[in-house]
């Protein structure tokens, strides 16, 4: 049965891309009305960048300067290495067999079965996941999510998204963690364990990042800087950290002459 959580991340995902969607309605019709011809510079992996710069300066500027930061500050500073280390297993944990469903699906037999070893392994010799005794046993964690699986069937990103409090994803990605959230035992979780675990994982994801901040503040865009760095990790997962390699444009002498 899907969860009240569920419920309201495919919520979410319906009210953006309603809004988004009306609001590039509106900028068509004005331009239209107006006689304006507007030649088209847009990113056409971000349809609704109008909507999703309004939400990274919330984002940036609201919820993480005044609330996430300062979490991610004292939970860096403040909480004692081994039992971030303790948090961070747990939650992970939590997550394994999807890494195992997923790692299936994409025909990473070998990874599954380590998935499934790992999660019973640190389940029950780990306490509940706190401790990665599977990890001293040659068993690395590879974590393969739904919007993965997806990618190697070869369904598409669908428009990009910044979503108030989530951050950048695109409508494949938001619709695999929907898919990911309904895998045991995360379905189990009621919404405030649900909203909990999520909340202390964008905690210390951040807190991960904040030898790294100073790159988006000092960056021409920071919103440009963020999609294209959540772009670049996304093919980076989606070929396991072998992205293939983008052939380089090739221009000819007469061009080149031409612009010296």
């Amino acid at each position: 049965m899907m969860s009240s959580f569920n419920r309201i991340v495919l919520l979410m995902l319906l009210i953006l891309l309603t809004t988004a969607c009306t609001s590039n309605s509106k900028q068509q019709q004005a331009a239209a009305t107006n006689g304006a011809v507007i030649e088209d510079f847009s990113d056409p992996r971000d349809p609704f960048e109008t909507v999703n710069r309004e939400l990274w300066d919330f984002n940036w500027n609201i919820l993480d300067k005044y609330l996430l930061r300062p979490l991610a500050v004292g939970y860096s500073e403040y909480l004692p290495r081994p039992a971030q280390t303790g948090v961070r297993n747990f939650v992970t944990n939590l997550e394994e067999p999807g890494y195992a469903l997923n790692s299936l699906f994409q025909g990473k037999l070998k990874k599954s079965g380590k998935a499934v070893g790992r999660f019973a392994i640190n389940t029950t010799v780990g306490i509940l996941g706190i401790f990665d005794v599977a990890k001293h046993m040659g068993l690395d964690q590879h974590k393969e999510d739904f919007g993965q699986t997806m990618a190697v069937a070869g369904i598409g990103n669908g428009p990009y998204a910044m979503i108030p409090g989530y951050g950048p994803t695109t409508a494949r990605d938001l619709s695999g963690d929907f898919v990911d959230g309904m895998i045991f035992p995360l379905y189990l979780l009621s919404v405030p364990e649900s909203i909990i675990k999520l909340g202390v994982k964008a905690i210390y994801t951040r807190a991960d990042l904040l030898q790294q901040e100073s790159m988006i503040n000092s960056s021409t865009d920071s919103y440009i800087f963020v999609k294209e760095v959540y772009f670049q990790n996304q093919n980076f997962k989606i070929h396991d950290g072998n992205p293939p390699l983008k052939k380089e444009v090739e221009f000819d002498d007469a061009f080149l002459d031409e612009i010296d």
